[in-house]
């Protein structure tokens, strides 16, 4: 076997690089392919990121104690409440309120001082400012399903919110649906015997 002498190497490396450097010319369906795989991308990463913040919300209101906020909803709304209801609310309520573990343990504090049944015995006593904002924003958030009238406002509870059941048993729900919501399908009529002639 022969060495390679300086020249012939050198000569070697630069065909080896002169081929690496020639490529073809990028089709157009090889663009859009790679161009609409970096949009999914970047929706996708997007949305994750609303999910991660969104369960981020829920994991701080249950760390802080859902069962602090159910007690002072059950002191400002004398209703069967539903915990999971009350989680969601409560998840949406601490991002927007920072001062609601405080505001909260006003409203308990005051509500057993004044050994109240009804939030009429107590609602006036209530610090003004933040504590009664919060316990307004918790009553508002019970009965309308969302805790803000903005048009972004986050739905927490629909068919559950307090609006609707006074007249749950007469007035059905405002529902896209005509079988009431969660339920976009009619539902199939029994089958009945064939007739025999």
């Amino acid at each position: 076997m022969k060495a390679m002498t300086y020249e012939e190497k050198s000569a070697t490396e630069a065909k080896a690089t002169e081929d690496t450097t020639q490529t073809e010319p990028i089709s157009r369906r090889t663009l859009l392919k790679t161009g609409a795989t970096a949009l999914g991308m970047a929706v996708l990463g997007a949305s994750m990121q609303k999910v991660v913040q969104a369960a981020g919300g829920v994991e701080t209101a249950t760390a802080v104690s859902v069962d602090r906020f159910l007690a002072a909803s059950k002191c400002l709304i004398q209703h069967e409440l539903s915990p999971d209801v009350g989680a969601r609310m409560a998840g949406i309520l601490y991002a927007k309120i920072p001062t609601l573990d405080a505001d909260l343990d006003a409203i308990i504090f005051t509500a057993r001082e004044k050994n109240s049944r009804v939030v009429e015995d107590f609602f006036d006593a209530l610090p003004d400012g933040h504590v009664k904002d919060s316990a307004h924003r918790i009553i508002f958030g019970w009965y309308a399903g969302v805790v803000d009238e903005s048009p972004t406002a986050e739905v927490f509870a629909y068919e559950e919110a307090l609006m609707y059941q006074p007249t749950k048993d007469a007035v059905a729900l405002p529902t896209y649906s005509f079988n009431g919501p969660n339920n976009w399908t009619d539902v199939d009529p029994p089958l009945s015997a064939m007739p025999e002639f």
